[in-house]
């Protein structure tokens, strides 16, 4: 597959080095002479110093016997002028631009596809969902939730968690509860598909699947306790932090939102009427006491500077607040956060390259989530009747090393399976595997 990219910023570029890996064709427009070196000295693929926008440059970078043109600039402006010139200038069959503007994604949409625009990814929607569907879920851990009636969740394992210094056969045991441990990230960097005997050792990041009636137990019993949420302080009322409130007002919860920018909550006060509305430092400890920060249940840090967002969130749980969720995009920052006091991370960068990946995979996959920085991804598929997989064994179906089948629904019946379970077509299947064998089991798909 031959795909170029116009953007070598963050979503760019981890988009480029992720398909690169995976052996695509992947070529990159970026304007700024710093980050088109950058991505040119660590990136495997061709790096074009130039405007999106300009015809001999999309020509330099392949447009015309491209698969894919996909336009993450920081510009909407940009990325949708470049995504009409392609359309007019090159037969490319699928085109994804993303937009920042929420106007743009949601009241132009049919104008967009008229232009020559097949997929429209906004990253702070795609934030704010992910913030809401964390705290829901109890705000203790990552979660990702499948089409299906299952649901994974990522968390440290500290000192006094039970899981530590065990192997996964006798956690099982222990617990004997059905959930698969699907993926551990240990403190020096290591990714592991773990199996029955592999040790969870102290500053292991993992992920565990199991039933939703049964993973809040899991997750109680490895040391993150369930609390019942009612008081919530958002820090930024950017379009997350409005849209996270927006989305988790009900349910007799006491909602704030806190920003430095007077005028910003102005705004925001006028259009949330049932939230209150905050003019505050997310970095005056001061501000913390007045509000009583450390009554509330949850904290989540969404200002548009990661080191508050880090600090703050830090900050919270220190002086008592219960759960703390920080909106960080920064590969160190993610890494110390996990490895600190914070509860659960969101990335709008990641979230915005899951839902590219979405559209990017072939045929029959329905959901893709990047775990680990790209480490590693978990594909949701239904089972087609041309799958290698039909009518196999897990245990014969012959899948890459460092690959796990994970979850299944089969008519309505959600099943963590084991060795002997047979494949079946139109099952719904989630495989959790290693990114170098992606290709692989796309093929398989």
């Amino acid at each position: 597959m031959n795909i170029v990219i116009a953007g070598a910023g963050g979503v760019g570029y981890h988009l480029a080095k992720q398909l690169s890996e995976e052996k695509k064709n992947i070529s990159v427009i970026e304007k700024d002479l710093d980050k088109a070196l950058f991505a040119q000295d660590n990136l495997d693929c061709l790096v074009i110093q130039g405007e999106a926008t300009d015809l001999e440059t999309l020509k330099m970078a392949g447009c015309d016997k491209a698969d894919m043109f996909i336009a993450v600039t920081n510009s909407d402006e940009v990325n949708m002028v470049s995504c009409f010139i392609v359309a007019q200038h090159f037969n490319i069959p699928k085109k994804i631009v993303r937009l920042r503007n929420i106007q743009y994604s949601k009241e132009n949409y049919f104008s967009l596809k008229n232009i020559g625009i097949d997929y429209i990814i906004n990253p702070e929607v795609e934030a704010a969902k992910s913030i809401i569907n964390t705290v829901n879920f109890g705000a203790s851990t990552d979660v990702i939730i499948f089409g299906i009636d299952l649901q994974m969740r990522g968390f440290q394992i500290d000192d006094k968690s039970p899981f530590k210094d065990k192997n996964i056969f006798e956690i099982k045991k222990e617990l004997n509860k059905n959930f698969i441990i699907s993926g551990i990230k240990r403190e020096n960097g290591e990714f592991i598909i773990p199996s029955g005997f592999t040790q969870v050792k102290k500053g292991d990041y993992i992920y565990i699947i199991a039933k939703y009636d049964t993973i809040n137990d899991i997750v109680e019993y490895s040391g993150k306790s369930s609390i019942r949420i009612k008081n919530i302080a958002i820090f930024g009322a950017g379009n997350i932090g409005v849209m996270a409130a927006s989305g988790l007002a009900g349910k007799k919860r006491n909602i704030k939102i806190i920003d430095k920018d007077y005028e910003k909550c102005k705004k925001v006060s006028s259009i949330l009427k049932n939230i209150t509305v905050i003019h505050g430092d997310a970095n005056d400890a001061e501000l913390f006491e007045e509000e009583e920060i450390a009554n509330f249940d949850v904290v989540v840090t969404a200002t548009d500077n990661e080191e508050i967002n880090l600090l703050s969130a830090l900050y919270s749980k220190n002086i008592g607040t219960k759960r703390a969720i920080a909106m960080l995009d920064k590969y160190n920052y993610i890494m110390m956060a996990n490895r600190l006091d914070v509860d659960a991370v969101v990335s709008p960068k990641l979230t915005t390259v899951n839902s590219i990946l979405r559209f990017i995979r072939k045929g029959k996959i329905i959901g893709v989530y990047s775990i680990f920085s790209g480490d590693a991804e978990a594909l949701e598929f239904v089972v087609s009747e041309s799958s290698k997989l039909v009518n196999k064994a897990i245990k014969d179906a012959k899948l890459p090393e460092g690959s796990l089948i994970v979850a299944v629904e089969r008519n309505g019946e959600n099943i963590i399976p084991d060795g002997s379970f047979v494949i079946k077509k139109n099952d719904k299947m989630v495989i959790f595997t290693k990114k170098e064998n992606i290709p692989a089991v796309e093929k398989m798909i």
